[in-house]
C-alpha cells in the first residue's frame, strides 16, 4: 500500500475514534431523567377552613414547597371544610384526573367512616407521608382540687360521670378520642363518661377557667398562652414522653401509671390511582421540606413532634392507627363497618 493509501486509512480510523469517543462524552454529559414533574399549578386540597391548625400547616407547606422551587409550579391552597375533612379529599380525587391534586390528612381517615361523617378512609387514598405528630393535653382550672390525671382517673372510676369533660369540634375527632384513650387507660368506663362537646378547643377551655367545666382536652397548641396567665393547670400529655418549652413540666398519662398514647396525626395524601412516579416525587418534595428551617420552627412553635414517615413504613402506621381508633370505638358500642 502507499504511504498516501496508508495515510487516508490511518485518518478514517481516527476520524472513526474521535467520532466514537465525542458521542460517548455527550451521552454521558446528558442529565439524567427527571422523572415526572407537574405541568400545571398544585392544588393542595384542605377539609378546614382558613385559620386552622391543619390549614396553617398546609400554608407552610405551601411557602416552603413554593420558595424552595421544590415542585417548579405554584401551589394553591384550596379550603373545603365539612363532613370531617371527606368533602376535600372527595374534591381531590375528582379534581387529580385533570390537575395535580393532593390533600391534607389525618385521623379522620380512619375515624371518619365509623364515626359516619364520610365514606372516604385511608384505603382509598395514597399516604404520600405522615408530617408529624399532634398530641393532646387535658387542663383543669388552676385552683381545681384536681392536682394529677390519677386523682381524675381514680375519682372517674368510682363515677365515670363524676367529672364533666370539654371536647371540640364533635364525638369522634381528635379531642373527644383522646380523652377516651386515657381514660380507657385509666380503667374507666367510658361509655358513661360525661363529654360535653364545644365548637372549638377555645370555648371548651373558656369554660375549664370560666368553672363550667371541670376538664378540657385539645391539641397541646391551644394550651401554653392560658398555661402561661395561670388561669388552667395541665394535668396530662398524651404523648410517650415530655414535650419541651412551657410544657416540659406537664407529665404525660404513663408516668402516672396510665398506659395510654395518642396523637392527632397529620399527613398528604393523594389519590389511590396516583403512578408511582409520582409518589417518588412527592415523597422527595416533601422530604425536602421537613428538613427546612421553616418546617422546624413551625414544629416547635406548635408544640408538634417530627415524625416523618413515607412508603410503606407510613402505610403501616396508618393502618396500625385505624385498628386502634376501631378498637376504641367498638368499645364504646360503635363498630366500624
Amino acid at each position: 500500500m502507499s504511504d498516501r493509501g496508508r495515510f487516508r486509512g490511518w485518518s478514517v480510523a481516527l476520524a472513526i475514534t474521535i467520532a466514537m469517543a465525542l458521542h460517548d462524552a455527550l451521552a454521558f454529559a446528558q442529565p439524567a431523567p427527571q422523572g415526572w414533574r407537574p405541568q400545571r399549578p398544585v392544588e393542595l386540597m384542605v377539609g378546614a377552613a382558613p385559620g386552622g391548625s391543619i390549614d396553617l400547616t398546609a400554608r407552610v407547606l405551601q411557602r416552603t414547597l413554593d420558595e424552595r422551587k421544590l415542585v417548579g409550579v405554584p401551589t394553591l391552597v384550596v379550603n373545603r371544610p365539612g363532613a370531617g375533612q371527606g368533602l376535600a379529599w372527595a374534591q381531590m380525587i375528582d379534581r387529580s384526573k385533570t390537575v395535580p391534586a393532593i390533600a391534607m390528612g389525618g385521623p379522620n381517615l380512619v375515624s371518619n367512616p365509623v364515626t359516619g361523617l364520610h365514606p372516604i378512609d385511608h384505603t382509598q387514598v395514597t399516604t404520600l407521608a405522615v408530617l408529624f405528630d399532634d398530641y393532646m393535653a387535658i387542663a383543669v382550672r388552676a385552683d381545681s382540687p384536681i392536682r394529677s390525671m390519677r386523682e381524675a382517673i381514680e375519682r372517674l372510676r368510682k363515677d365515670p360521670g363524676a367529672l364533666s369533660i370539654g371536647v371540640a369540634p364533635s364525638l369522634g375527632a381528635g379531642a373527644h378520642t383522646g380523652g377516651v384513650v386515657a381514660l380507657r387507660a385509666g380503667g374507666v368506663d367510658v361509655k358513661n363518661a360525661r363529654f360535653v362537646v364545644y365548637k372549638s378547643a377555645g370555648e371548651a377551655i373558656l369554660a375549664v377557667i370560666a368553672g363550667d367545666l371541670d376538664m378540657a382536652v385539645g391539641t397541646v397548641s391551644n394550651f401554653p398562652p392560658h398555661l402561661q396567665s395561670g388561669r388552667i393547670r395541665l394535668v396530662a400529655v398524651t404523648s410517650g414522653r415530655r414535650l419541651g418549652g412551657v410544657m416540659a413540666n406537664v407529665p404525660t398519662l404513663r408516668e402516672q401509671g396510665i398506659d395510654g398514647v395518642y396523637t392527632n396525626w397529620r399527613s398528604v395524601i393523594g389519590p389511590k390511582s396516583m403512578p408511582r412516579e409520582q409518589i417518588a416525587f412527592w415523597e422527595e418534595a416533601l422530604g425536602a421540606v421537613v428538613k427546612s428551617d421553616e418546617w422546624q420552627r413551625d414544629l416547635e412553635r406548635n408544640y408538634w413532634t417530627g415524625n416523618f414517615l413515607t412508603g410503606e413504613a407510613a402505610a403501616r402506621y396508618v393502618d396500625e392507627q385505624a385498628r386502634q381508633f376501631r378498637d376504641i370505638y367498638s368499645v364504646l358500642g360503635k363498630n366500624a363497618p
